[in-house]
């Protein structure tokens, strides 16, 4: 008999390792899970499910709600099935119940995955095939195609540009460690220019030390890099962003590799560079490559 219930703490064990054999093409660990579930800042438990069948877990869903440009929104953060409880209306029963919840909250649509203040990842890789043929089936349109790329990492690849940072500091562009002090700067400054990206970098500051580097003009912060502020232990990359009075100077490509110059000092051997737009900037300073591709998912709730 098929039953859902909350998704509970005790729980995380298990459904890490349903992810595990549901998504062969991702890493999954514990803590990994608890950041997308229970420990996520927008993590609410009526939003958490597990089905279960004859009382074992079979799979799993996680909601989230906040905002698309100017409308309410839902997203699915993560959506598992067990291998051997596949084909047995676990994965539609609890697509049909999240998205019932979802939408009793003013979501006027759901979208899957690709949350931008805390993602796994960027949407549904594209070797899923049958997550591509189960979201089609239940009314999902594909959307475009995010990226995910990769590069190796040395804890000396930001040295031969040590110089041409102190020299930025004649220019009055101080590069350095973001501090809690400057904090409300960077809010201004991502609000103004990536408010989505606000959350991200309030994971960097949860981290000791905080793994977020910024560039200071005329007192106000210019530019941003950051790592470990989403999927922490995976070697993440990002957010970044420059103001346009930074252009020419390279300041982008100085605060990319101070970043991954202290992902290899933590252990990484290489960063992945998710969701990416630039892939030529990336491909230019890091030599990084296209690693994954991923489908967006998007359904309409309500009309409008």
């Amino acid at each position: 008999m098929l039953s859902l219930r909350t998704l509970a703490e005790k729980d995380i064990p298990l459904l890490t390792e349903i992810c595990r054999l549901g998504m062969e093409y991702d890493v999954w660990y514990e803590d990994l899970l608890k950041q997308k579930t229970i420990q996520a800042k927008d993590y609410q438990s009526e939003l958490g499910l597990v089905a279960e069948i004859d009382g074992e877990p079979a799979g799993f869903v996680q909601g989230v709600m906040g905002k698309r440009r100017d409308e309410t929104f839902g997203w699915i953060r993560l959506l598992a099935v067990h291998p051997k409880f596949r084909c047995q209306s676990v994965g539609t029963t609890l697509l049909k119940e999240i998205e019932k919840r979802l939408e009793a909250q003013g979501a006027a649509g759901v979208s899957i995955m690709d949350v931008a203040a805390n993602y796994q990842m960027p949407g549904v890789d594209f070797r899923y095939k049958e997550a591509f043929c189960f979201l089609i089936k239940n009314g999902y349109e594909r959307g475009i195609p995010n990226h995910n790329l990769i590069c190796d990492v040395r804890p000396d690849m930001a040295d031969p540009f040590l110089a041409d940072i102190e020299r930025l500091k004649g220019e009055d562009f101080t590069i350095r460690r973001a501090q809690q002090s400057d904090w409300d700067s960077l809010v201004k400054f991502l609000k103004a220019n990536w408010p989505a990206w606000v959350d991200e970098a309030a994971g960097a500051y949860d981290n000791d030390p905080i793994t977020l580097y910024i560039c200071i003009h005329k007192g106000e912060v210019v530019g941003f890099s950051g790592y470990e502020g989403n999927n922490r232990g995976m070697g993440w990359f990002g957010p970044m962003g420059v103001d346009p009075v930074t252009r020419g100077k390279k300041i982008g490509a100085f605060i990319l590799l101070l970043c991954l110059r202290d992902l290899a000092l933590m252990g990484h051997r290489k960063a992945i560079i998710p969701w990416v737009g630039p892939i030529r900037f990336y491909d230019k300073i890091c030599q990084a490559k296209i690693e994954r591709i991923f489908w967006t998912f998007t359904k309409r709730l309500k009309k409008g």
